[in-house]
């Protein structure tokens, strides 16, 4: 009761704070709020909502039973999750944050998975989308394309690490005594007779779960662009960081650096631009834009935190998960840039002022869309010749 009690006054004392600014400097505050909106409306509504509303569909019709029953031989031994998992992790890499959470929290509702595996899927199958990393990032952000493939690679190394680590997590056994079935399609038709849905309220219910969740999404992204721009146009993201400086010895770590940091922390677009714009070697601003990414910033984990809110799955676990997934790709990021540097994408002169001047992103609404759905296409068509071969291959045994 005491631990409530504190928690609860420590909060109101906070966005109490933060109303008092946003009154002080209503401006600044709409402007940061403008902000937010237009990401959420440029880049992130586009690009996820097809992805919600098709997850929604295919989670209905069966197809996760029906990729579970493919993939279960090699995510049951290496992750320790059922063969569903595979599912949740292709879409996890190709749409991005939080699609992964979404689809882990999806399978936890409907008993797909246990509550360790249901853990285990929510560490590792919560990443950055490509679009975002090599798009957003590496080219609009850092003005160097290429460098899009390393951060990608140190990402998605990070997530692979994180899922091996935590395939030793929980001890309890699984819901289901599962089995190798060698019929997809069976598992899949069993799994549609009983949902039970028919098609028409499937797609009503898929869109409209899609809408709630991306207007959701959208909310976090405006508020915590207001809680970033507040801190800067209070003072206290400076003074803080020029403290924090001041106690680490090493004189490289300058306020403007750990500045930078915090904002990534916070949020992770204008982390990686404050970031971009600092005069220090390309190496370490990857490798301190890849924690970033992989991190996910706090506007990412509260999304995730209002995902599975309505779930048994424990934030706190998936919270401390990220922290090692963002070192991991830091880690990651510096091994692969020190083994490449002789490469001509590490030794280009890239001033503040260029960096700065391609920061922003125009990315247009269809532009996105039509980006997104491209890639739901591809990684569809993928699952599905897997599938085609795996039957192929049951028959001729036959």
């Amino acid at each position: 009761m005491k631990r409530i009690s504190t928690s609860t006054f420590a909060f109101s004392i906070i966005f109490c704070i933060l109303v008092f600014f946003i009154i002080k400097y209503p401006g600044e505050a709409f402007t940061a709020s403008l902000d937010g909106l237009m990401l959420w409306f440029n880049v992130v509504c586009p690009a996820l909502l097809p992805f919600f509303i098709c997850v929604e569909i295919l989670i209905g019709l069966g197809i996760v039973s029906l990729f579970g029953s493919v993939f279960r031989p090699l995510m049951s031994p290496v992750f320790n999750v059922p063969g569903e998992g595979s599912f949740n992790f292709f879409m996890s890499i190709s749409s991005g944050y939080p699609v992964g959470a979404k689809i882990a929290a999806e399978l936890r509702n409907k008993n797909l998975c246990s509550l360790a595996e249901g853990q285990r899927l929510l560490s590792f199958c919560s990443t950055s989308g490509p679009l975002f990393i090599i798009g957003a990032v590496a080219t609009g952000i850092m003005n160097n394309p290429a460098l899009g493939f390393f951060l990608a690679l140190a990402h998605y190394l990070s997530a692979i690490t994180a899922g091996l680590f935590m395939r030793f997590y929980g001890k309890e056994k699984t819901l289901v005594k599962r089995k190798y079935k060698s019929d997809p399609i069976a598992e899949m038709m069993e799994f549609r007779i009983k949902d039970g849905r028919t098609f028409g309220v499937l797609m009503k219910d898929a869109v409209k779960n899609g809408i709630d969740l991306i207007l959701t999404i959208g909310g976090f992204i405006i508020f915590f662009s207001v809680i970033t721009g507040m801190l800067k146009i209070s003072g206290f993201l400076p003074w803080f960081s020029t403290c924090v400086s001041g106690i680490i010895p090493n004189e490289a770590i300058t306020p403007d650096m750990i500045s930078s940091v915090l904002t990534g922390f916070l949020e992770v677009t204008n982390g990686a631009k404050a970031c971009a714009s600092l005069h220090i070697p390309l190496i370490y601003k990857t490798v301190i834009i890849s924690f970033m990414i992989g991190f996910g910033g706090l506007s990412v984990n509260a999304q995730v935190m209002s995902i599975i809110s309505e779930t048994d799955l424990k934030f706190g676990i998936y919270f401390i998960v990220k922290l090692l997934q963002g070192f991991a790709a830091a880690f990651y990021s510096y091994i692969l840039i020190t083994c490449c540097s002789n490469l001509q994408v590490f030794n280009l002169s890239t001033s503040a002022d260029t960096i700065m001047q391609n920061a922003f992103i125009d990315y247009s609404f269809l532009r996105v869309f039509t980006s997104s759905s491209v890639n739901m296409a591809i990684i569809l068509l993928f699952m599905s010749a897997v599938t085609i071969m795996k039957n192929k291959k049951h028959i001729l045994h036959i």
